[in-house]
């Protein structure tokens, strides 16, 4: 396509359709979500900014109600029992101090404060202060629950390992270069995104990491992972746009990200510029493929749904201070969601260009048969009309009975040979035939039809002629060879009694021939590519023909300003419907 012309008014069902799904799906993913959220979560409440526990199980409990003045958050902890409390998110320059105890501040995702019986006091300031959540619990789970935090977050981080490892793969050996490396450098910012988290501190503080430069890392790689997806789904959609504006685009993005993130993080203006301007264009291009049936568009309407509900959770709990889940502890929502929202992508990129390539090959193969059976049908032309003369000939003369019969079975069989290396002829001369022209009257030729397979004893071909008879406006050449491969073919793939019943009813400007036969009949797969070339059922294997006579009654029809349909089921026959043209 040159360009995209979205709002047509026969496409104004699917854009409402597409716009009450989305709804519908984020709605219930968000339902679903925060079902598991509240089912998970066990909240502690703060008391005049003290945490009064004498004792506690060893269930992880997230702590609510701590008092919080700009840029501060204070509390006091009375127990009676060892305890750990997690200090979540910290990704910002601060200060930590307990029991006035200022504390270092290596580790930025999360910090263990050890608890003992009696009362401490916990004070963070900083300027994102309330962005940063706390979790208690008895000090040996904690130990527990920290454990299975960073096998859940090495495991998101071993996946895209996997994949950018596969993307290498597939650079060096592999087709599909662009999008593989779109998405080499997808995984890639995802990868760094996620070290940059610091759930995993000694890699992020042996590459330099830390809260000073969180900001801008994430910044670059949010920008990224927002842009590269808008890509694939143009690949994916056909949409295309020029290298100009692709680049003006990640130039225009990439930049507004990290300064909105390190400049405007106070006012949040950073969410509302960068991600309107992402959420837009990909609302616009999902719907596109939407409402123009492309591959997977549905799929990836989910997919941009899950993540859109994640990232959206993450922001309100994390920036706009809302109570935090327990799940919230264990992986960070919005990697979370962008990690199910490139493995979908993946795999529904893998899946695409596996069937592309598979069709491609098909084709390949395809063009070269096409390429034999054009030699064929040339070569063997001029042998098989000289071998139907002899035998022609052959029959004048003074035969025996039994040397008579062996000769009409050569001539039927030769007959048969010829009318496929007609079609095959047909085939690729279609395009220069489309000049001629004539005219027909049906009765007559659907008489003269019936009159010439009156001999075969075996087949039964019924012409129901009406009153009423009209001017075709077609090459007579073409219509017998229409009729006669359609009989040809009802009487080929029949196993029973061999019945096939013409009929024709004018209706205006047109008529509708029906060909009627009794036969296998063909199941809804078939219907769909009954007209393919070289298209034969499995069944049909071991019967002569090449499956180009219903390409070519396809081809001619059209050539003909006509159209050609077909209804069948299953073990209960099949109609053919030919709309022609007629004259008044």
């Amino acid at each position: 396509m040159t360009g995209v012309r979205f709002l047509c008014k026969n496409e104004t069902k699917r854009i409402i359709q597409y716009i009450l799904l989305s709804v519908f799906i984020i709605m219930s993913i968000k339902l679903l979500f925060h079902m598991v959220n509240n089912v998970t979560t066990h909240p502690i409440e703060l008391k005049d900014g003290i945490l009064n526990v004498k004792e506690i199980d060893n269930n992880l409990y997230v702590i609510n109600g701590s008092r919080q003045k700009k840029g501060t958050q204070e509390f006091i902890v009375k127990t009676n029992q060892n305890l750990s409390i997690a200090i979540h998110n910290l990704a910002y320059p601060h200060n930590l101090s307990v029991n006035g105890q200022v504390m270092p501040s290596s580790n930025y995702a999360y910090k263990i404060i050890p608890i003992s019986k009696g009362e401490t006091s916990i004070k963070l300031s900083g300027a994102n202060s309330e962005q940063t959540s706390f979790f208690v619990s008895q000090t040996e789970a904690m130990k527990d629950y920290l454990e299975l935090r960073i096998i859940v977050n090495a495991f998101l981080l071993f996946i895209h390992l996997m994949v950018l490892i596969g993307c290498l793969f597939n650079l060096y050996y592999g087709k599909n270069k662009i999008v593989t490396l779109l998405f080499f450098v997808f995984v890639l910012s995802s990868i760094i995104k996620g070290i940059n988290l610091g759930e995993l501190s000694i890699i992020s503080s042996a590459i330099g990491m830390n809260s000073n430069t969180y900001n801008v890392i994430d910044g670059i790689s949010t920008a990224i992972n927002n842009i590269l997806p808008i890509y694939v789904l143009m690949l994916l959609f056909d949409i295309e746009l020029k290298k100009k504006y692709m680049v003006l685009l990640g130039l225009l993005i990439i930049p507004l990200a990290v300064f909105s993130q390190d400049i405007f993080s106070q006012i949040q203006i950073e969410h509302t510029i960068l991600s309107s301007i992402v959420l837009l264009m990909i609302i616009f291009i999902m719907g596109y493929g939407y409402v123009k049936r492309k591959n997977a568009a549905l799929q990836i309407i989910v997919l941009r749904s899950v993540f859109l509900v994640l990232a959206s959770t993450y922001l309100n709990m994390v920036r706009s201070g809302l109570p935090i889940s327990n799940m919230a502890f264990f992986f960070n929502y919005a990697y979370l969601g962008a990690t199910i929202y490139l493995m979908g992508i993946l795999s529904i990129v893998i899946s695409f260009y596996v069937k592309h390539n598979r069709a491609l090959a098909y084709k390949e193969k395809e063009y070269e048969r096409i390429m034999l059976l054009k030699g064929i049908g040339h070569d063997l032309k001029h042998p098989v009309l000289t071998a139907k003369l002899n035998n022609q000939y052959l029959l004048e003369c003074d035969l025996k009975k039994d040397e008579k019969e062996s000769v009409m079975i050569a001539l039927k069989a030769l007959g048969r040979l010829d009318k496929m290396i007609v079609n095959i002829n047909d085939y690729f001369n279609i395009q220069s035939l489309t000049a001629e022209s004539g005219k027909i009257s049906l009765k007559n030729c659907l008489r003269r039809i019936e009159e010439s397979y009156k001999e075969q004893s075996d087949n039964t071909l019924i012409v129901k002629s009406s009153k009423e008879d009209c001017i075709i406006s077609i090459n007579p050449e073409y219509f017998y060879r229409i009729i006669d491969n359609l009989i040809d073919n009802a009487f080929k793939y029949n196993d029973g009694q061999k019945v096939v019943t013409i009929t024709y009813q004018i209706s205006g400007s047109q008529v509708l021939i029906d060909v009627v036969d009794n036969g296998r009949g063909l199941d809804e797969e078939e219907i769909h590519i009954v007209f393919d070339i070289f298209y034969r059922g499995e069944k049909n294997r071991t019967t002569d023909g090449f499956g180009i006579g219903l390409s070519v009654v396809k081809q001619l029809v059209e050539s003909s300003g006509g159209e050609i349909l077909v209804q069948s089921k299953k073990k209960s026959g099949t109609k053919f419907s030919i709309k022609l043209p007629i004259e008044k």
